[in-house]
């Protein structure tokens, strides 16, 4: 069984850890600049580091899982080196991941296509991450809450992609398994 059937528990992690940031984030919407900015370092840094890690497990194409990991690690380090950053560059930093995380996972998803059953929820957190990077570039200055509030639902979406993702694979597995 190759690499990716084995790892789906990595898609359910980090869709629990995009989740778990979007909870967080709704529970504390009047947390300062600084504290989201330092939470979105932790979520980045364990997001690149499950993708890093998977990267040198994997038997296929490793380029997407590298470049994804690493630009999740760099944002999850920006954040942590610059945590006084204003707003507009929280907006512009988590907008260019957000596009940069959804091309990524696009690419992934199409890389993985004929090894897993279905990548539907995958293409999908790709394509909201796309829509999230999209609304904060084009609304630098709509406020902190609205800001909050967007990304709080994104991760809970794009988490419950991924978590749908991973079950996905384990399902596919557990039927080839039983065949």
């Amino acid at each position: 069984m190759n690499t990716l059937t084995k790892s789906w528990a990595m898609w359910v992690v980090r869709g629990v850890a995009s989740v778990l940031f979007g909870v967080l984030t709704l529970l504390r919407p009047g947390a300062s600049i600084a504290a989201l900015v330092l939470l979105f370092g932790v979520y980045s840094l364990v997001d690149g580091s499950l993708l890093l890690g998977f990267a040198f497990r994997y038997e296929g194409p490793k380029t997407p899982y590298i470049v994804r990991g690493l630009l999740s690690a760099a944002a999850g380090m920006i954040a942590f080196v610059y945590p006084g950053i204003t707003a507009l560059s929280l907006y512009i930093l988590i907008g260019v991941w957000a596009l940069s995380a959804g091309a990524l996972e696009i690419a992934i998803a199409i890389s993985i296509r004929k090894e897993a059953l279905s990548v539907g929820g995958l293409v999908l957190a790709g394509v909201l991450s796309l829509a999230c990077g999209v609304a904060l570039l084009a609304l630098p200055l709509a406020g902190v809450i609205a800001l909050v509030g967007l990304i709080a639902a994104y991760a809970i979406v794009n988490g419950a992609a991924l978590i749908a993702t991973g079950v996905q694979i384990h399902g596919f597995v557990r039927e080839l398994r039983a065949s």
